[in-house]
């Protein structure tokens, strides 16, 4: 007996899509709002000749603070329910998370020296010359980066049209 198996597209199991590139890590955009109405943005843009090995240290050493928080919390609460005295739960956790910080910032100091940083603050509820011509500067080269990420991730641009567009706003923010 013989067993014969075909290979046909199934109607429910399509094949799967093509790998897309990964994420470039060109740098970050960060939006905040106080209760006042005051909209403060940074833009972040990574030098395009920093090698791709140390911007994704910069993306790790950035949300670091946040994750240890986090990591740190819960080691508190572990300790506090095993009946941890308070103070050697906080030297141990300050033990840990302080070093690895440390060896983060200093692990991407260059990095962050050689980015090129967009900060504007304006007002929601007046229109302001000054800090809306920041605004729309920093919303134009974040669009920018943004936009020319979303289509090399897409396909409709290479690699050598996401580093053009990269390199200008790069040298724009630095202006």
């Amino acid at each position: 007996m013989v067993i014969e198996q075909r290979s046909t597209p199934s109607r429910r199991h399509p094949a799967p899509p093509a790998r897309r590139p990964a994420r470039p890590h060109w740098g970050y955009l960060s939006r905040s709002v106080s209760r006042y109405g005051v909209v403060s943005s940074v833009l972040v843009i990574y030098a395009p000749d920093t090698p791709e090995r140390e911007r994704r240290w910069a993306e790790v050493s950035r949300g670091y603070g946040v994750v240890a928080l986090g990591v740190g919390l819960l080691v508190w609460i572990g300790c506090a329910s095993a009946g941890v005295p308070p103070l050697a739960a906080l030297a141990v956790i300050a033990a840990i998370t302080v070093p690895i910080g440390v060896v983060l910032a200093r692990r991407t100091r260059g990095v962050r020296r050689a980015a090129a940083t967009v900060t504007s603050y304006c007002s929601t509820l007046r229109a302001d010359g000054e800090g809306r011509d920041a605004q729309r500067r920093l919303d134009a080269l974040a669009d920018s980066m943004q936009g020319a990420c979303a289509a090399y991730r897409d396909g409709a641009l290479d690699r050598a049209g996401f580093d053009r567009v990269w390199h200008a706003a790069y040298t724009h923010a630095q202006a």
